[in-house]
Parts: structure tokens; C-alpha cells; sequence
């Protein structure tokens, strides 16, 4: 890991105090998030903090995997505790914000504030968040704490090795979870979002796979017992947030503080079908569509006849025939 400390807050003595929190803030920043105009952001940031006479700690990440280390040594160096956590501001995206979802060791020191500056920005869309870094801090500092629940998926790949991972927005089995692949690897992606279109490359890989995607048979299985039989089923999306691929509106009711998951899950629909499906759940009216169901639960197990993609918040690299997707109500502080 390679993690570049930006800046050190004053302490009183100078001094490192096992039981308190040494900084006001400790900010964490994407300095790659939405093709580098997060360094714009955070220089915007740096002056409004020091204007508002606030002391931080600030971190830039060099790569992958850097923010989810980044978090553990903040969370665990300082010995805070639930009534004097470390404060973590993030600037950058909802991978970066998936990855440190994925870094905090024990969510009773924590309190997690956030300043988007991605190009999906879904978490955001959904609490009507700005890109203006200056009306975010002050929406942080007038802000209470609040739980938001937190997402978890586990599943076994192909080598016997199980996995789990954690989530915000939601996680995908299937389509969706491809779609989020494609675009991570995408090369137009950041050509895109140089241009303020970041959100389109979602829809013309969505397209892609649409047609070219194979879609076996599975069944899935909720918290009460009740069990569904999903022919060619295209995908199905666990979502604690209304929004997943840059504005998708797949589960328009769900919430982030129920302790329940909104299931939406797609099968049997002719490809021709969605292509009208896929512009309508921008706004939330996919579900009038046949074959296209939402259940509301706090635990999902998918089983298909074939591996099939995985996705966390976008975040990908994984496939396997069985997924169990769950709830953890109000683990996480946020303000």
C-alpha cells in the first residue's frame, strides 16, 4: 500500500492520546475519483476547513485497496471509542466509498461523513448530496449522527475460497453486476466523465450485454422461507438505496435505515422487452413490466445453474452459482 499523509492536525502537547480522537476530521481522498477532479475538490475543501478553524487529518490514496487499509489504521491506531470515534470524511466515489465501508474494523468507532465527487454518485443522488464541497462540510457540521444500515454479501468462488464483502447501495447477482464490470474496465469511461457524461457509459454497456448475455435458471430464497423458481433469470439486485449504475432507479421505495433489502429481480423478459425496461427504470417505472418483481426482505440466498457475476457497489472480480445477500440493521453511524 502506498498512502500519502497530507496533512498533520496541531494536539495539544504534541502528544497522542490513546482514548480520544487527536483530530476533528480524519479525511481520506480519491485523488483518481471522476478523472482526477477530486484534487480540484479537496483543494476547494482544504481552504473551507481551515477558514472554519477545524483541525484534520488528511490522507490521498494511490491505487486500489489503499482507502479499506487506510480506514483500518485510522480505526484501530487511536484506541476511540463509541463516544469519541474517529470522525472520517470521504472524497471521492461509491467505490472508494465501498472500499472503506470494507476497512472499518468495528463500526462503534466510527462516524462516516461523505463528500461525493464520483461520476455515479448514487448514495448521494439519493439524499440530494452536491458536488459543492463547501455546502457539503457545512451540511456535516450542522448534521447529526444518524444509522444507516449496511449491506453484506457472501459467496464461495470458484477455487472453494469464500468471500465476504460489505455494501451501501446494493449488490447485484447476474446483469447488472456484468454491466458494472464492463464499465470498470471500460476505456471510454474516463473520456466520459471528462465531458460531464459519465452516467452514459452505463447505458451503452448495458445494451452490449443485453444482447450478448447468457441468463441461466435459478432459484432464490428470502428470509420467511418462501422460495421463487426465476427462468433465464437476467439479474436480480439487492439494494438498500434506491439507485445502482449511475441512476437506475431499480428499488424506487427502498430504504437505508428499514433493516430490509428491496430484491428486484428480472427473468423471463424478451431482450426486446428491456430494451424499454432499462430507459423506464431510470424513473422508476420498470416494475410495470412482467417479469420484473421487488421483494422486501432481510435475507436473500440465490442459487443459478451457472457462475454468474457478483457486484458490491459496483465493485466487481468475482462469479459464483450461489449468493447470500443480508441486512445488518443500523451498524453504521452517519452524519
Amino acid at each position: 500500500m502506498s498512502v500519502t499523509k497530507e496533512k498533520t492536525c496541531s494536539v495539544a502537547n504534541g502528544e497522542q492520546d490513546q482514548n480520544r480522537a487527536l483530530c476533528d476530521y480524519y479525511i481520506i481522498i480519491n485523488p483518481a475519483s471522476h478523472s482526477g477532479k477530486t484534487r480540484r475538490t479537496w483543494t476547494t475543501l482544504k481552504a473551507a476547513l481551515k477558514e472554519r478553524g477545524l483541525t484534520w487529518k488528511a490522507y490521498l490514496s494511490s491505487g486500489p485497496g489503499d482507502v479499506t487499509s487506510l480506514t483500518q489504521k485510522i480505526v484501530s491506531r487511536f484506541g476511540v471509542s463509541y463516544d469519541d470515534p474517529a470522525h472520517i470524511i470521504l472524497l471521492g466515489g461509491d467505490g472508494t466509498l465501498n472500499e472503506l465501508i470494507n476497512g472499518i474494523p468495528d463500526f462503534s468507532k466510527v462516524i462516516l461523513s461523505y463528500i461525493p465527487t464520483g461520476s455515479g454518485n448514487d448514495f448521494a443522488r439519493a439524499r440530494k448530496f452536491t458536488t459543492d464541497p463547501v455546502r457539503e462540510l457545512d451540511r456535516i457540521l450542522k448534521s447529526r449522527p444518524v444509522p444507516l444500515d449496511i449491506g453484506e454479501t457472501t459467496f464461495t468462488d470458484s477455487a472453494g475460497i469464500s468471500h465476504s464483502k460489505r455494501f451501501l447501495i446494493s449488490s447485484g447477482f447476474g446483469f447488472d453486476a456484468m454491466v458494472c464490470d464492463q464499465v470498470n474496465h471500460s476505456r471510454i469511461k474516463p473520456f466520459l466523465n471528462k465531458i460531464g457524461l459519465g452516467q452514459t457509459v452505463y447505458l451503452v454497456i448495458a445494451l452490449k450485454c443485453l444482447f450478448f448475455g447468457k441468463y441461466p435458471d435459478c432459484r432464490l430464497t428470502i428470509a420467511d422461507g418462501q422460495s421463487f423458481s426465476l427462468k433465464r433469470m437476467m439479474f436480480s439486485a439487492a439494494m438498500l438505496e434506491p439507485y445502482e449504475g449511475g441512476g437506475f432507479k431499480f428499488a424506487p421505495k427502498a430504504s437505508p435505515d428499514d433493516g430490509l433489502l428491496d430484491v428486484c429481480t428480472v427473468n423471463g423478459l424478451p431482450r426486446l422487452f428491456v430494451l424499454c425496461a432499462l430507459p423506464a427504470a431510470l424513473f422508476g417505472w420498470h416494475l410495470i413490466f412482467p417479469g420484473i418483481h421487488l421483494h422486501r426482505t432481510q435475507e436473500v440466498h440465490i442459487h443459478a445453474d451457472a457462475p454468474q457475476y457478483i457486484h458490491t457497489d459496483g465493485e466487481t472480480g468475482y462469479f459464483s452459482k450461489d449468493v447470500t445477500i443480508r441486512c445488518l440493521k443500523g451498524l453504521l453511524r452517519f452524519q
